[in-house]
């Protein structure tokens, strides 16, 4: 009688040490066959983006050549009219989305000169043409350090005549565009030193 309770005692715990087996394995090959963009779109879902900064939501006319534009903040529920925004520092507004190949290389040198100058000047990017989960999948995948809008429906592209991407604007406080440039930025140091030298030490 021992001997068949032993028997079954072995036969049960094979048993079970064998499903644990299995059971690890299908877990390792479910995640070796998980690509990146899965992993980054799924972690994406729960990234927070910076939020945006308070405006003045009434401001109807162009702040010089600011467009009295409201719309909704990247991964947040507040509205941003830019015409409305604070004026006590220069800003650099960057036209960007998932999409955009370009964008994605210029990421680096926005967070250089972001790291650099945050404090100094105003960083606001624009998701444009772009729907909000990729976009902010992107941001999370790029690591953008500053808030951004969304022009999902281009209302903006005759007032800055966005005819692609991406496009960056260096604007004064006074709200004037010091400098357009349609394409890439150029290394993390020379986007630096560029901003620094039209916003800061003009």
């Amino acid at each position: 009688m021992f001997a068949i309770w032993s028997n079954l005692y072995f036969e049960m715990k094979f048993t079970k040490i064998a499903l644990l087996i299995s059971s690890l394995t299908l877990v390792a090959c479910s995640s070796s066959t998980t690509s990146q963009g899965t992993f980054i779109a799924n972690e994406a879902t729960n990234y927070l983006m910076p939020k945006c900064p308070t405006s003045d939501l009434t401001a109807t006319k162009p702040r010089n050549q600011i467009a009295p534009a409201v719309l909704e903040c990247l991964g947040h529920e507040e509205f941003v009219n830019l015409a409305g925004l604070p004026n006590d520092r220069p800003i650099v507004i960057s036209f960007w989305a998932s999409w955009c190949t370009v964008c994605a290389d210029d990421a680096i040198s926005f967070n250089a000169a972001h790291k650099k100058l945050n404090g100094q000047v105003n960083f606001l990017g624009i998701a444009y043409q772009d729907e909000e989960k990729k976009s902010i999948a992107a941001a999370y995948k790029w690591q953008l350090p500053f808030p951004s809008v969304q022009d999902p429906r281009s209302l903006l592209r005759e007032f800055y005549a966005i005819n692609g991407l991406p496009v960056t604007l260096l604007v004064d406080k006074e709200g004037k565009v010091v400098e357009r440039i349609a394409g890439p930025i150029g290394s993390p140091e020379d986007f630096t030193n560029r901003v620094s030298g039209k916003l800061i030490s003009y």
